[in-house]
């Protein structure tokens, strides 16, 4: 629907100029008395031996680049002397600076309050000059630069001002002393001074201030224009989305803004003028309005072209191939000043208005990084806007929608916070209405947009999104709409353990056969994926929700017990493989089975104890055994199930047959000699392990032979301690056995005994 971007350009493109990007003029003022620190008084004229001699107490004007603040007269040939040295008397001094700042006020479109805080005395002198730079904000609040040029004889020196497409050139010379020629733009406008020819050129430079930040100015009347565009608006916002009008509109601003000074409050010029049309046109067609930035951001690979690696030249490079771009908006303003959280939204090309508004962007220099390594030349290109952003309320579910979950989500998990907060929350009134029905559009489009791909939604849930949306959808009592999200996505694989909570909160809502219905399927679907998770899931389900009864939930018991791990699984060419088996599997399976039936309990646990490579007795069946009777002895709750039961007793007899086991520490110096590299040096690292007669063996080899008998070492878990003697050529690698091994038994019947005894409640011997 290009129409609609090219005729909302063509309204605002009638918004008249409040003032323009810059200002100039000249003033007759009463002749102040200037005094520099180390000079004294100043002639106006200037004199050309005071021109000198304000040179020797003066210094290099340096210039900004980026963070850094540099010296070099290529780019900067000005002498500078601070604010502070300056001195300028006179009783109408004071006015005459009045209206010059209220002159450069109206001409630049400003209103309310502006403050011009002294900055530097620049001197330019024959072959002085400065190349085309921004300046900097100095100070808080500047938002321009003002420049009162001083009666002097030079020539040259003219000031060029730049701003987008429009260029002013000044030249800021007079002949009469009672005269000054001021020049005032804003910070973000390039500005150069061209060389000074002859003479001295000298300026006071003030930053101008808006203090407070200012009020909003009054845009003029355009109202023709607000019609106009409030009933362009409202055809707009009458279309039906499906018809292939875009959800929002960006309207890129004249100025440039940082974050710090982004806001309706703060707008420059033209921008002051456009804004207050679009915020009366919004209103008047019931939609939103904000004012955002804008980032266009690309990188790739770059090439290289010349320079560098001679005479200290800088290597050239120009853009190569675009791998990765991106566009957003963002940093939110409201016209009231505040600031809502609504992330970063992507846009469309067919989004801005006019369709060509980011077309300069070529314009702007890319970031080039020299080669490193095995990587090549590359580069990066941030381009930034700040602009309007409009859309019909009534769509702003689907705006936040098509910003990604991201974005949407948690946007929703905050309007369903502020509609907690609300001072009464079982009263209805017109700001609780409004935002329970943003929460429900929103939750309604979230569910529409959420992602159709497997690994996307396992995405979602792994970051907490589902389980954002489900407990959404229990507060705005749509358990019927979560259970459908529950089926469709969960249930289809995008489920993880943090879904849990949220489905069982889900289940308490619904009638026990339609939980049930929806417990089986969630298992039934990611059982053979995750399925210590969907035993926790059980667990908490047989434990929580006391409306269903066991034949209700046996076909999720049944579908848990059938995809539990039964040794090496086979997956697709692009799944990952489940986890090897846990404790928190094994414990939350025999709990929740056998709370529906205790055959199915014992079933598992058999299942479990057949498989003892895959079901460690110590890693996996001994912590759920000692979980269980930690949770018996806090609180007993009367008989133990047999499983439980059963795993407990399987534990217990693993331990009993380790304990009887003989310890005692080595009779000799025979140690295990189980390393099963069969090179030379190894082979003769068996030997001494086998020998009870030697207590150390030195192997005297190169570094790689010593490094790789102490990896088989270390490997291997051999007795042995190792050190390497550095006396001659080749060192010696001296190995010493331990007891390591009996060491290690010692501490395994320390914990076995102190097990046993939380497992039976008796010490045994």
């Amino acid at each position: 629907m290009p129409e609609l971007q090219q005729a909302v350009a063509e309204i605002l493109s009638r918004v008249d100029r409040p003032g323009s990007f810059y200002a100039s003029g000249i003033v007759d003022i009463h002749l102040p008395g200037l005094t520099v620190e180390g000079v004294g008084t100043l002639a106006l004229p200037l004199l050309p031996v005071q021109a000198e001699a304000l040179i020797t107490v003066a210094e290099q004007a340096p210039y900004g680049r980026g963070t850094e603040t540099l010296v070099d007269t290529a780019v900067r040939r000005t002498w500078q002397i601070d604010a502070a040295r300056i001195h300028i008397s006179g009783r109408r001094w004071t006015e005459d600076l009045d209206r010059i700042v209220q002159a450069v006020s109206e001409g630049l479109g400003v209103r309310g309050q502006v403050q011009a805080e002294p900055y530097k005395l620049l001197l330019y002198d024959t072959g002085s000059f400065f190349v085309s730079h921004r300046d900097t904000e100095k100070a808080p609040g500047m938002f321009a630069t003002l420049v009162l040029a001083l009666p002097s004889e030079f020539s040259g020196g003219e000031l060029v001002i730049r701003h987008k497409h429009d260029e002013v050139r000044l030249d800021l010379r007079r002949d009469e002393p009672s005269e000054i020629t001021y020049a005032a733009f804003y910070a973000d406008c390039r500005h150069e001074v061209l060389p000074v020819e002859s003479g001295y050129r000298w300026a006071l430079v003030y930053n101008l201030v808006r203090p407070d930040g200012g009020p909003l100015p009054e845009a003029p009347d355009h109202d023709r224009e607000r019609r106009q565009l409030a009933e362009l608006l409202r055809h707009w916002g009458d279309t039906d989305p499906g018809a292939g009008p875009p959800h929002k509109l960006i309207f890129p601003l004249e100025h440039s803004y940082t974050e710090a000074e982004l806001g309706f409050d703060a707008l420059k010029g033209v921008d002051t003028a456009v804004a207050g049309v679009m915020l009366a046109a919004a209103e008047d067609a019931d939609f939103d309005l904000q004012l955002a930035l804008v980032t266009i951001g690309e990188s790739g690979w770059a090439e290289y072209t010349g320079g560098g690696y001679w005479r200290d030249a800088e290597p050239e490079f120009e853009i190569g191939e675009v791998d990765d771009t991106w566009r957003h908006v963002h940093t939110w303003r409201l016209p009231d000043g505040s600031t809502p959280d609504m992330g970063h939204l992507s846009f469309e090309d067919d989004e801005v208005c006019p369709p060509d508004a980011f077309a300069d962007m070529d314009s702007v220099e890319p970031d080039f990084e020299e080669a490193t390594g095995n990587a090549g030349a590359t580069f990066e290109r941030l381009y930034q806007r700040a602009a309007l952003v409009v859309w019909p309320r009534r769509r702003r579910a689907l705006v936040l929608a098509q910003g990604g979950l991201n974005v949407s989500v948690p946007y929703l998990s905050n309007l369903l916070a502020r509609l907690k907060a609300e001072p009464d929350a079982n009263a209805t009134s017109p700001n609780r209405d409004e935002l329970r029905q943003q929460a429900f559009d929103l939750a309604a489009c979230i569910r529409e947009s959420w992602p159709e791909t497997g690994h996307e939604r396992l995405q979602a849930s792994q970051r907490g999104l589902s389980s954002q949306l489900l407990e959404a959808l229990c507060q705005l009592d749509e358990a019927e709409a979560g259970a459908t999200f529950i089926a469709e996505v969960c249930a289809a694989g995008g489920y993880t353990a943090e879904d849990n909570a949220a489905i069982l909160r889900t289940c308490a809502n619904l009638p026990a056969e339609r939980a049930a219905s929806i417990l089986h399927l969630v298992i039934a679907g990611n059982a053979h994926r995750d399925p210590a998770a969907c035993a926790q899931l059980l667990a908490r389900c047989t434990e929580q929700l006391t409306d269903l009864d066991n034949d209700q939930l046996r076909p999720a018991a049944l579908a848990l017990l059938a995809a539990l791990p039964a040794g090496k699984q086979t997956t697709g060419y692009f799944a990952s493989a489940p986890p090897p088996p846990s404790a928190d599997l094994v414990l939350c399976a025999l709990l929740g089975l056998s709370r529906v039936d205790d055959d199915l309990a014992e079933r598992a646990l058999r299942h479990c104890l057949d498989r003892p490579s895959l079901y460690d007795p110590d890693s996996v069946l001994l912590p759920a055994a000692l979980a269980v009777a930690s949770a018996q002895g806090s609180s007993p709750t009367g008989a133990e199930p047999p499983a439980l039961a059963g795993l407990r007793h399987a534990v217990l007899r693993h331990l009993e047959a380790r304990i009887a086991e003989p310890l005692a520490p080595p009779p000799d110096w025979q140690r295990p000699a189980e390393v099963r590299c069969r090179c030379t040096d190894c082979t003769e690292l068996n030997r001494f392990l086998a020998s009870p007669m030697e207590p150390s063996w030195r192997l005297k080899a190169a570094e790689p032979k010593r490094r790789h008998v102490e990896d088989s070492i270390r490997t291997h878990r051999c007795d042995v301690d190792t050190h390497t003697d550095a006396v001659g050529r080749p060192y010696t690698l001296v190995c010493t056995k331990n007891q390591a091994s009996y060491e290690r038994r010692v501490e395994q019947r320390k914990k076995d005994l102190a097990n046993r005894e939380r497992l039976s409640g008796s010490g045994g011997g």
